[in-house]
């Protein structure tokens, strides 16, 4: 009976243990959202009451997002993506480029191959598809 109870046991703090790692991942994921909109808000000189009358939302709400309390809808996060001018994934941390630009120049010397231009061509068309421009 010892060794069940010890493996049960044992059992028990790994999964209590991962739900902790999970949590904490996901809360710092949460700061660094909340962390990104506070930076922006101050680098526009706004308080959380500015930025809430400008997205009709309450400065409670502001609040909460930049505590990791709660989450952004995705419309809230469009929103605030258009207002500071960075993309989304930028506010959710997936990129640490702002925004994207709006476009794409390529200088093509004539002694390039065609080879080399319809290249420059092809990374042209991925780039307007990853980012649907």
């Amino acid at each position: 009976m010892e060794i069940y109870e010890t493996f049960f046991i044992g059992l028990f703090l790994v999964v209590k243990h991962c739900r902790i790692i999970v949590y904490k991942a996901r809360r710092d994921t949460m700061n660094l959202l909340g962390n990104r909109i506070k930076l922006l808000r101050k680098e526009f000189n706004m308080t959380q009451t500015d930025l809430a009358n400008r997205l009709n939302l309450t400065k409670s709400n502001i609040s909460k997002y930049e505590n990791g309390i709660v989450e952004p809808s995705l419309d809230i996060l469009r929103s605030m993506s258009d207002l500071f001018e960075v993309s989304v994934d930028y506010l959710l941390g997936r990129t640490n480029v702002r925004n994207h630009p709006e476009t794409f120049a390529a200088h093509t010397d004539e002694d390039m191959s065609d080879e080399a231009k319809a290249e420059l061509e092809n990374f042209k068309e991925f780039l307007k598809m990853k980012y649907g421009k």
